[in-house]
């Protein structure tokens, strides 16, 4: 089987500078960086800082690794530059009762925002509570590009009065579902819609290409960029950001709560069952996500530890010590 994947990569990155079969680890020119030149595929740009081992399933470009995203595993890789023919040499396997593409046919709930939502916009400025919602938003780190970006809006009366609205769009831009926290230190600090969580929270804003951050809550995700929050639950067999992360075959960052090891234990096994490229964010000294600054938070996502089948078992271990 090395010598197969071996000879695939070579088909598509060239000879390599270095091969040593007993452990597996190779170099070539980074495709990457031959692009970023104007150079073709497979000519390169004569470092060979692409380091690759076909053994431990993992690869890195030691010049562009977060400019250009060249780090992960090799399944990705082939993916990425292979053509296809390539691909159907070298076949990533699922689990056989996974479908990716399954689809039901249901009926959307008429979910709606708030009768007294508003935005938290120059337009508002002059409402008694909007001072305090946006008082409230720029403490926890939300700056008005995210404000906007995500129409944020306030609530003064009714159902949910007195809460910062955070509005979740599906795909189709319609509305899924939205968060209402207190702003004024109530006792319930959220209380949110009577609708199904199996949902991708803010889809429409999502770029699957990208890699994606799993966390806790919704302010979480508003420090972490590309991120899906599990709006306090876990990832579930068949959920819907399940089939979205497989069939985008998406690299995933996680970044739960430090408080929540056990959840994150089986959202990882998860992950593994189906081969998907995952690190882990070391969350420790803060609360949560959206208690970071975001330079820390950014800081640790690119030092964050790759996690396959193997050194998971010795993490896991290390864990419980």
């Amino acid at each position: 089987m090395s010598q197969i994947i071996s000879d695939i990569l070579k088909q598509f990155l060239g000879e390599p500078a270095e091969h040593n079969e007993s452990s597996g680890q190779m170099s070539f020119d980074c495709p990457a960086c031959a692009e970023d030149k104007g150079l073709p595929n497979g000519c390169g740009d004569g470092k060979h800082k692409l380091a690759l081992n076909y053994k431990k399933n993992i690869y890195q470009c030691w010049v562009c690794k977060f400019e250009n995203n060249m780090h992960g595993t090799v399944p990705n890789l082939i993916k990425r530059y292979g053509n296809n023919k390539i691909l159907k040499e070298y076949q990533i396997v699922r689990p056989n009762n996974f479908d990716t593409n399954h689809q039901t046919i249901e009926i959307k709930p008429d979910l709606k925002l708030p009768v007294d939502y508003k935005k938290i916009s120059e337009s508002n400025y002059n409402d008694l509570n909007y001072g305090k919602a946006y008082r409230y938003l720029r403490e926890r780190g939300i700056t008005d590009t995210i404000i906007k970006d995500y129409n944020i809006g306030f609530t003064v009366t009714g159902k949910y009065h007195n809460r910062i609205i955070i509005p979740s769009f599906d795909e189709e831009g319609d509305c899924s579902y939205f968060i209402a926290r207190s702003y004024t230190g109530d006792s319930y600090k959220y209380k949110n819609p009577r609708a199904s969580k199996d949902i991708v929270f803010n889809d429409l804003y999502i770029d699957w290409n990208k890699d994606l951050v799993l966390v806790e809550g919704v302010f979480d995700a508003l420090v972490a960029g590309n991120a899906v929050p599990i709006l306090g639950s876990t990832l579930r067999p068949g959920s819907e950001l399940l089939r979205k992360i497989v069939r985008n075959d998406t690299p995933i960052y996680v970044a739960l709560d430090p408080d929540a090891a056990t959840k994150e234990r089986r959202i990882i096994e998860m992950l593994l069952r189906y081969d998907i490229e995952l690190y882990k964010i070391d969350i420790s000294g803060y609360e949560d996500v959206g208690s970071m600054p975001k330079k820390v938070f950014h800081q640790r996502k690119n030092n964050a530890s790759f996690i396959d089948r193997d050194n998971y078992l010795l993490l896991d271990l290390l864990s419980a010590v």
